[in-house]
């Protein structure tokens, strides 16, 4: 299987050249302002979970199943590696939540696909360049340069990366203080889909010190979050009358017991 396989005049390529002409510093400005609140409803992590047993990505040409059952992918193949280290394996399962954002309205371009610095110069590495490369968001004289509006150095925390779900599910675990879920793992979902910066090389002059072990946490993460989709989906699922794909009763009540141990109430989202 040939993972992240772009194609032209693709699905794929239509979000893509949505969200190089929509994501703009100003829009993700409003974006932050109109979900920092957390006011569109009180959820478990297992009922948003549920939730996305009805959305795919549609910026991913690797996968054509809910993301509920990405998620479970994801964290079982970290907990075959990771047995003990059960906030990974929770990271794992939780790092796609914010895709919640469908069920507020917005558009793929304002969810999925992979995220990259408004306000500088974009790098010819990201997927679909020729239709990132005139977007309205970076073609004032002040962003031209690699570093733009920002400071060597200055940490990739100081970044203004296009808004996705990635962003909305780190205001969510921040903004909430009722659970134990700890920044390390917070910040690896933050930057899971920084796929210029982890996995291209890109941004690297604007790390501080401390995001190269940041950087490393984001991309051993990044090995079970991409390479989890070709796992056999037999030792995870059971398939209903309808065909549909079901997770394994006593996977779930694994995932269940760790969700009460980190998240024991629900969450504002």
């Amino acid at each position: 299987m040939i993972l992240r396989k772009f194609e032209e005049n693709s699905f794929q390529c239509n979000v893509y050249k949505e969200m190089y002409a929509k994501q703009s510093l100003e829009f993700r400005k409003t974006m932050i302002e109109k979900y920092s609140n957390l006011n569109n409803g009180t959820y478990s992590i297992k009922e948003v979970l549920k939730l996305l047993d009805n959305f795919v990505d549609p910026s991913d040409p690797d996968v054509s199943l809910p993301n509920s059952i990405h998620a479970y992918q994801t964290a079982e193949r970290i907990r075959k590696t990771y047995p003990n280290d059960h906030q990974l394996q929770l990271c794992g399962l939780i790092h796609d939540l914010g895709k919640i954002l469908y069920k507020f309205g917005e558009p793929s371009c304002a969810i999925v696909g992979d995220t990259f610095v408004l306000g500088c110069k974009i790098p010819d590495s990201v997927v679909y360049y020729e239709y990132a490369v005139n977007c309205t968001a970076d073609c004032s004289a002040d962003y031209a340069g690699e570093l733009g509006i920002y400071k060597k150095n200055c940490g990739v925390e100081n970044l203004n990366i296009s808004f996705g779900h990635d962003e909305y599910m780190y205001m969510v675990l921040k903004n909430n203080k009722n659970h134990n879920f700890e920044d390390k793992y917070k910040n690896m979902i933050r930057f899971h889909s920084f796929y210029p910066w982890h996995s291209n090389g890109e941004y690297q002059f604007f790390n501080s010190i401390e995001d190269e072990f940041l950087l490393e946490d984001v991309k051993l993460f990044n090995k079970f979050d991409l390479y989890s989709k070709e796992d056999d989906l037999e030792m995870l699922c059971t398939v209903d009358v309808d065909g549909n794909y079901v997770i394994r009763e006593e996977i779930e009540e694994y995932y269940d017991n760790l969700i009460f141990e980190y998240f024991p109430e629900k969450l504002r989202w």
